[in-house]
């Protein structure tokens, strides 16, 4: 069943307005007519089941026929510090994979590396695709949360990660491995472990002044093995680790 993000505004008096991107995909691509069901979320870890209706001036609307408590979302937050890459693809298919693995928020980071020239017209415009992308993303793997997509951050702002583990992959890292480090966070019994950051350079990697700067601030330097993965596919796999190690692909 087609399943679409709604704002709280649109849900009043057991009707939901669609805004019109929605209506358009509902009536022009999806041919979906009065009767009709749909599902609809709100961010507030809900569903709706929708029976679509007709309104006189042809536009279509939403009655809720159902309201169910959704328990999908992962039992630990993810925060990933993506490195902006020179293909925008790629950095797109980052925020959509790890969208269905359950991150629960992306950071845009700018490092020494950096390859695109960031203007705030680029933002502007990036911001809202990168928007589309994670909405539809989660629409598609059953999320009833939608991840939080912040603002983009030079690396010297992740000194303002508090209180909660973080890790910065690096391919120069020869003692810790990330399988290690996480199998001694997910089992510590004396601290319960909730949120964790996971920081991912961009082409061609971190510098070492980044790196130590990270360590400085108690951030773990690990490892993914021998083989050098595309920053793509790094944090891809890095977010799979946690929810792996934190029982997250149990049913």
């Amino acid at each position: 069943m087609h399943r679409f993000f709604v704002s709280k505004n649109q849900i009043k008096d057991n009707t939901i307005i669609f805004e019109k991107a929605i209506e358009h995909q509902i009536h022009n691509v999806l041919r979906l007519t009065a009767g009709n069901k749909v599902i609809v979320f709100d961010n507030s870890s809900f569903e709706y089941l929708i029976e679509l209706r007709m309104a006189n001036d042809n536009s279509i609307y939403g009655r809720i026929i159902k309201k169910i408590k959704i328990d999908i979302e992962s039992s630990i937050e993810i925060t990933l510090f993506q490195s902006i890459l020179k293909s925008k693809e790629r950095f797109e298919y980052v925020l959509q994979k790890c969208t269905e693995l359950g991150v629960i928020r992306f950071v845009p980071l700018i490092t020494s590396r950096t390859i695109p020239r960031i203007t705030s017209n680029w933002i502007s415009t990036k911001r809202l695709r990168w928007e589309k992308i994670i909405r539809e993303a989660a629409e598609q793997s059953g999320r009833v949360l939608l991840p939080e997509l912040s603002e983009i951050q030079h690396f010297n702002e992740v000194s303002k990660l508090k209180h909660h583990p973080s890790i910065i992959l690096w391919e120069e890292e020869e003692i810790h491995a990330i399988k290690n480090y996480l199998y001694v966070l997910a089992n510590d019994s004396t601290n319960y472990i909730s949120k964790i950051n996971v920081i991912v350079g961009p082409e061609g990697g971190f510098e070492k002044n980044e790196i130590q700067y990270a360590k400085n601030l108690g951030v773990e330097s690990v490892s993914l093995g021998n083989r050098i993965l595309r920053s793509d596919t790094a944090g891809i796999v890095a977010v799979s680790c946690l929810m792996y190690e934190f029982g997250q692909f149990s049913p």
